[in-house]
């Protein structure tokens, strides 16, 4: 066999070899070594264990965990956002009080406000400022139209802190021991009302997407325990009316 028919018969087998491996991978088969009598280098392209560990630890474990914690610190600074405001008349809480606070859970049934409140010199010596924390519970949410929703009630609890020097939390060392009894800062008070909202057309949105007119009842605890033991105190005379209208932002 000269030189030349040998170089021509090998350039003959890698043709056949190369054309059968590109019929096999269209095919799906990825093993072109039993096409061809030439032998065939199959290159290794598989991660070793070491780097797979790696490729695991890196993406498929850290990652998500990292990701789970921007997520979660992001979630909660966007929780600290205000999603309502509220502006009272009366109430214990001065005469007009207003203030942001949040509606959350599930069906939105719990409110967290924060009031700040004043009264005018005329009632008093002086113009005061008050601060509320008020929590309340909307059990139910009623719906009698597209656009209006009845909350039948609305009950819970809030305190009431009025800044000023003639107001404390301990007694002043000037009265007798225990004459007073309780602080004259700060009061805690329960209260029940009802509500209305009115859900506003998403086109004639421009700051909230609802508003809401509320009155609620209540009465603190130096009146409850005022009126326990004197039964010249009526009920109507420890109970305070607010009125208030309510927007939610979003």
């Amino acid at each position: 066999m000269t030189l030349k028919s040998f170089l021509t018969k090998m350039l003959g087998g890698w043709l056949v070899a190369v054309t059968a491996c590109a019929q096999d991978l269209s095919a799906g088969v990825s093993d072109c070594t039993a096409s061809s009598s030439m032998p065939v280098v199959v290159v290794d392209t598989v991660m070793p264990a070491s780097a797979l560990i790696l490729r695991k630890d890196s993406v498929a474990v850290r990652r998500p965990d990292f990701q789970r914690r921007t997520d979660n610190y992001r979630k909660f600074w966007y929780s600290l956002i205000p999603n309502q405001f509220t502006i009272q008349y009366a109430g214990s809480i001065g005469v007009v009080a207003w203030g942001p606070g949040w509606h959350y859970g599930k069906k939105e049934r719990w409110e967290t406000d924060l009031l700040f409140g004043f009264v005018p010199r005329y009632h008093s010596e002086a113009t005061k400022v008050t601060f509320t924390v008020k929590q309340r519970f909307v059990p139910w949410h009623l719906r009698i139209s597209s656009r209006w929703a009845l909350e039948p009630l609305a009950t819970g609890l809030f305190f009431c802190s009025i800044f000023g020097e003639d107001f404390w939390n301990h007694e002043p060392s000037r009265y007798p021991d225990r004459y007073y009894g309780f602080s004259t800062k700060i009061r805690a008070n329960v209260f029940l009302g009802q509500r209305a909202t009115y859900k506003i057309p998403s086109k004639r949105r421009y700051f909230c997407k609802s508003v809401s007119i509320y009155y609620e009842l209540s009465t603190c605890d130096m009146y409850v325990i005022s009126a326990l033991p004197n039964k010249n105190v009526k009920f109507t005379d420890i109970l305070s009316l607010a009125a208030g209208l309510r927007l939610d932002v979003f």
